[in-house]
């Protein structure tokens, strides 16, 4: 994305809630003060076992919250390119259904996903399993990830990894992503990102979190 003052006119990201989600959103979880001393006879509580709620989309979208930073369709001043998250039984890579990701990439850009907040601590990495449907040498699509503190205004494009093309394979494909670097309760994301000028739907399922 070439950014907000582009020729091309971005949404502001936003989050929209799907199913039963965590009251806490990820975006500040630590203490204010975590670079500070911690008061005299003070113990500090020990982080909780590592837990991903629903992470094969068998629940729906059960403890995940839908975000999107998407462009406007060419041409329009508000209205963003056509877009969706759906869960479906078409094919799994784990479980029964999967997340199907959709958008119109009409305007060669734009970046959809879902978050949940997940302490990190005892994790090395975090995997997704993703569907093309064919190889291409063209470069159409992303996968979008993010692990850390989220920006107050919320994620967007930037934000995200978006190193790893998904037309580099035919059918599933487990993508790894380290996390040893990082502690404590973070938002964590997983999504596509478009750079095609075609509609792009993807399948996306068994996040899982790794300790080595």
């Amino acid at each position: 994305m070439t950014g907000f003052g582009g020729a091309i006119a971005v949404g502001l990201a936003h989050v929209v809630p799907f199913g039963r989600g965590d009251p806490n959103d990820g975006t500040d979880q630590r203490n204010e003060s975590d670079d500070s001393e911690p008061a005299s006879g003070i113990t500090q509580p020990t982080p909780s076992p590592a837990c991903l709620q629903n992470p094969s989309f068998e629940e729906y979208l059960d403890g995940w919250s839908v975000g999107t930073d998407l462009p406007t369709v060419p041409g329009e001043s508000t209205d963003p390119v056509d877009h969706s998250v759906a869960i479906t039984s078409e094919r799994a890579a784990d479980g029964d259904r999967s997340m199907a990701l959709f958008i119109d990439g009409v305007a060669d850009d734009g970046t959809i996903w879902v978050e949940q907040p997940v302490n990190i601590t005892p994790v090395d990495a975090v995997t997704v399993d993703v569907y093309s449907r064919q190889k291409s040498f063209n470069r159409m699509s992303q996968v979008a990830f993010f692990a850390g503190k989220k920006p107050r205004d919320g994620l967007s494009e930037g934000d995200f990894n978006r190193e790893k093309d998904i037309e580099d394979h035919a059918g599933w494909k487990t993508y790894s992503y380290s996390v040893s670097d990082l502690e404590g309760v973070v938002t964590l994301a997983v999504g596509m990102n478009v750079v095609w000028e075609t509609g792009i739907r993807r399948f996306f399922d068994d996040v899982r979190l790794v300790a080595e």
